[in-house]
């Protein structure tokens, strides 16, 4: 995680945004008060390069396959060809998705370079609710702490790793404080833990929306500035503020008409629309849709009881 020159004076940032006519409203958050080594410790993605390069190059999904492996019939009909010379504007939101809500409760990181294991859990949360219609609070530590991570931050790629490997137990196993910690789970962790069977990389904007459209959330990346802590409500587009890091968070849905991702953040509920946010389509890496350099998705699916 790095830190460059954060420009985060709530005046400046207000400012910033009428001058660009952006779409978003800031509120002058608790956070805009922390020292910059402060502020950092609320991401928490390290940048694996080789990795990042290797799933940029990652064939697109068989998304047939997965959803047949899935057993997923009621989703067979992908987002299908249109007559149209263009495909329709589509708003899809797992918070209210075929009549139920599939996105379990914010929770807050705090003083501690987590987001990849909230970002991930949160997910894993969202497909056990969406495959088995069950709510269950997994624990964020035991996938950070006994998957290799820490406070100084980690890489989605090793937190899915560890979801097909091992899987994580309940959060009432090994709760979560926001200081490193060694790795202790409960003697029923091999019981009530729950992995993944299928994991795929999504790097095209098609791919993103039809797996988000038919089978679920999926964990993003994306670079945060100093103008991203302030956000209210509104479509985020970054208007000033230096780089602060990279965080991870789950996107729950899209909205085609507004041109964004809608995301669970894990900064608790007093920050952004009760802890949630919307983010333009192509910015700050979310996508490469405007930059080449931008982050791949992470979908993860196929949820059951780890079995030793």
């Amino acid at each position: 995680m790095t830190s460059t020159d954060m420009v985060i004076k709530f005046e400046d940032i207000s400012k910033a945004i009428g001058d660009k006519k952006a779409n978003w409203v800031a509120q002058d958050h608790p956070f805009l008060k922390l020292p910059d080594n402060e502020l950092v410790k609320r991401l928490g993605v390290n940048v694996d390069k080789e990795q990042l390069q290797a799933r940029i190059k990652t064939p697109p999904p068989d998304m047939a396959g997965l959803m047949n492996t899935l057993g997923r019939k009621e989703y067979e009909l992908m987002i299908p060809p249109h007559p149209f010379p263009f495909p329709l504007p589509q708003i899809v939101d797992w918070r209210n998705r075929l009549g139920r809500n599939n996105v379990t409760s914010i929770k807050d990181q705090g003083a501690c370079g987590s987001c990849v294991s909230f970002g991930t859990t949160a997910t894993l949360e969202s497909m056990v609710s969406i495959e088995h219609d069950a709510i269950f609070d997994l624990s964020e530590a035991e996938l950070l702490f006994c998957g290799g991570g820490s406070c100084g931050g980690w890489w989605p790629d090793y937190a899915v790793t560890y979801l097909l490997n091992r899987g994580i137990s309940q959060e009432s196993c090994f709760p979560y404080h926001d200081h490193n910690m060694a790795c202790a789970t409960c003697s029923e962790r091999d019981g009530e833990a729950i992995k993944i069977t299928q994991h795929v990389v999504l790097n095209t904007i098609a791919d993103r929306k039809n797996y988000i459209k038919n089978v679920g959330p999926a964990v993003c990346v994306f670079a945060v500035y100093g103008d991203f802590f302030s956000y209210r409500t509104g479509v985020y587009s970054h208007v000033t503020g230096g780089l602060a890091g990279y965080h991870c968070v789950e996107v729950v849905g899209f909205n085609d008409f507004l041109k964004c991702w809608i995301c669970k953040n894990s900064w608790g509920t007093g920050w952004g629309e009760n802890g949630f946010f919307c983010i333009e389509y192509g910015q700050c890496q979310i996508d490469q849709s405007t930059d080449p350099n931008g982050f791949p998705f992470w979908g993860i699916a196929g949820t059951k009881w780890f079995k030793p």
